[in-house]
């Protein structure tokens, strides 16, 4: 079964509607045969454009944004969009296959996480790789060129003439 992201923009609503209308979404996912991998809440944002609810016809300027990450099959794929599309509550539902060669695994090392960010090899290559403007770099021309003359020179005495 392939896997999917079910992505649910939802009416602005009170916790427990949401609560409930993110329930139905996941048991008619879960009914449907699809196995739920993740839930995550994008927050609650301004919409690029204005919607339109569906019950009230009363438009939606901002909402609640919520992401599925299912497996599940083709044919359960189209009943469960055309479930949750007719869903008064929520104002759009997206179903995008997503590629497993595409995801990226990450490793976690504690070792490198507890050293201290000086010690850091990705902090290492933060630095080499920083792009500074002009003014950052005349202040850091202009203290080291403080420093610079801040520092006693010691000139060579010439040896005596014969």
């Amino acid at each position: 079964m392939p896997l999917y992201e079910v992505s649910m923009i939802t009416r602005s609503l009170s916790k427990a509607d949401l609560l409930k209308a993110l329930t139905r979404a996941g048991n008619t996912l879960l009914d449907h045969g699809a196995v739920i991998e993740k839930v995550e809440s994008l927050g609650h944002r301004d919409l690029p454009y204005k919607r339109i609810a569906k019950q009230t016809n009363e438009p939606v300027y901002a909402s609640n944004f919520f992401l599925f990450k299912a497996h599940m099959s083709r044919e359960a794929r189209q009943k469960t969009k055309s479930i949750l599309t007719h869903d008064l509550d929520t104002v759009q539902v997206d179903l995008i296959q997503v590629d497993p060669s595409k995801e990226q695994k990450v490793e976690c090392n504690l070792e490198e996480i507890l050293k201290s960010p000086a010690e850091r090899q990705a902090v290492a290559e933060l630095r080499e790789n920083q792009k500074m403007g002009h003014f950052t770099r005349q202040m850091i021309y202009k203290r080291t060129e403080k420093e610079w003359k801040s520092i006693p020179k010691s000139y060579p005495i010439a040896p005596p003439r014969p």
